[in-house]
C-alpha cells in the first residue's frame, strides 16, 4: 500500500477514535519522511474538523505517543511539530477535554461524507449508557450499506437511538422518506438533537405542535425527526400521526430484562399501527447469550418470525469483533395476525 492510501486509512481510524492497538498502519511509520509526518499531523490532530470539534484529548495524546515511540524504535528522525503538538496536548490535557466530559467522533462514510457526533467520554454518564456509540450500531450501519434497497425511500423509526450514529447514517446514506430517531432520557435526547442539527445544517427546521418532537428537519431528500419516546407509554405518544414505519430498527437495546416488556409493548404497538407490514431489524451485542435468547423467545411467543442475518465484515465502520459477538435479526409478523 502506498503512503497516500495508508494516510487516508489512518485518518479514518483516528477521526472515529479506533483504539490505537487496533489501527493497521500498513507500515506507514517504518520509514516516514518529514513531509509525510507533516501530512499525517495535518490529517489527524491538526485536521480542521478535529480543531473545531475535538476528539478526546487523551486519545490524541495516546495517538501521538504511539507515533513517537515507534519512530524512536525505528531510528526515524521526528518532525519538530510532532513533539510540539504532543507537548501542547499533554500539558493542557486536563483543561481541553470538552465541557461535562463530552468530546466528538467523526465517521467517514460512503459518498465522501462525514458524520460528526458529540459523545460522552465516560462509559456511563448521567445514569445512562446512551451517550456514546456502540459496536452493534456500527455493525447495523455496515449491514445497511449491504442491503440498501431495503431501506431506501422508506419510513424508518429507530428505537434507542443514543447519540444517533445509526439513524444519522441512514438519513444520509439511504435517503429515507422519513426517519425518526427516538430515545427517552433527557440528556440523550438533548445530545441526539444537537447531533442531528450538527449533521444537517442546511436542512429546514419545521415547526410541530407535538411536544415529544424536539426537532424536525426537512433535508430535501428526507424528513429527519428526534422524538422523546418512552416505550412504556408509546400508546400516548401520537406516533402514528407522525409516521407509520416500514422499517423499525434498534441497536444494542436488548441488554436488560427490565426493558424487555416495555420494548415488546413498543414493538407490538408499531406493528399494530402498520397492520403488521413493518419489519424490525435488531442488532445486538451478545454479552450474555441467555439474556438475548430470553427476549427472542418473548418475540416468538407473541407470534413474531425471526430470521438471523449475516453480519457483514467491518469495511466502512470499525469495531472489535473479537471482544463480543454481534448478531443481527430481521423480525416480521404474519399480516393476518390480530
Amino acid at each position: 500500500m502506498n503512503t497516500e492510501d495508508a494516510l487516508l486509512l489512518v485518518r479514518k481510524n483516528f477521526l472515529c477514535c479506533t483504539p490505537i492497538n487496533q489501527i493497521d498502519w500498513h507500515g506507514l511509520l517504518d520509514d516516514i519522511s518529514w513531509e509525510h509526518q507533516e501530512q499525517l499531523l495535518d490529517a489527524t490532530v491538526n485536521n480542521p474538523l478535529v480543531v473545531q470539534y475535538p476528539v478526546r484529548v487523551a486519545y490524541q495524546v495516546a495517538f501521538l505517543k504511539h507515533i513517537i515511540h515507534h519512530l524512536n524504535k525505528m531510528n526515524v528522525e521526528q518532525h519538530d511539530q510532532l513533539y510540539e503538538k504532543y507537548c501542547n496536548l499533554l500539558s493542557s490535557q486536563s483543561g481541553i477535554d470538552d465541557q461535562a466530559g463530552f468530546s466528538f467522533k467523526h465517521y467517514e462514510i460512503p459518498g465522501n461524507d462525514v458524520i460528526t457526533l458529540k459523545e460522552s467520554s465516560s462509559f456511563i454518564s448521567e445514569g445512562t449508557t446512551g451517550l456514546c456509540s456502540w459496536q452493534a450500531s456500527k455493525a447495523l450501519c455496515e449491514f445497511v450499506t449491504n442491503n440498501l434497497e431495503e431501506f431506501h425511500g422508506k419510513n424508518i423509526l429507530e428505537l434507542g437511538s443514543g447519540v444517533g450514529l445509526t439513524g444519522i447514517f441512514m438519513a444520509k446514506y439511504c435517503e429515507p422518506s422519513m426517519i425518526v430517531l427516538s430515545d427517552c432520557h433527557n440528556s440523550v435526547i438533548n445530545t441526539l438533537r444537537q447531533n442531528v442539527e450538527l449533521n444537517f445544517p442546511k436542512g429546514t427546521r419545521v415547526d410541530t405542535d407535538n411536544p415529544l418532537i424536539s426537532c424536525l428537519i426537512d433535508n430535501i431528500d428526507s424528513i429527519v425527526a428526534v422524538m422523546d419516546l418512552d416505550w412504556s407509554y408509546i400508546n400516548a405518544s401520537n406516533l402514528n400521526q407522525l409516521i407509520e414505519p416500514d422499517i423499525l430498527v434498534g441497536a444494542d437495546i436488548v441488554y436488560d430484562h427490565a426493558l424487555f416488556q416495555p420494548l415488546l409493548t413498543a414493538v407490538n404497538y408499531i406493528f399494530a399501527i402498520t397492520n403488521n407490514r413493518c419489519k424490525f431489524v435488531l442488532s445486538c451485542t451478545e454479552r450474555n447469550q441467555d439474556t438475548l435468547n430470553d427476549f427472542l423467545e418473548m418475540l416468538v411467543s407473541t407470534k413474531y418470525c425471526i430470521n438471523e442475518e449475516t453480519v457483514c465484515p467491518s469495511k466502512h465502520f470499525q469495531w472489535d469483533s473479537s471482544s463480543a459477538k454481534i448478531r443481527i435479526f430481521s423480525v416480521t409478523r404474519d399480516w393476518s395476525f390480530q
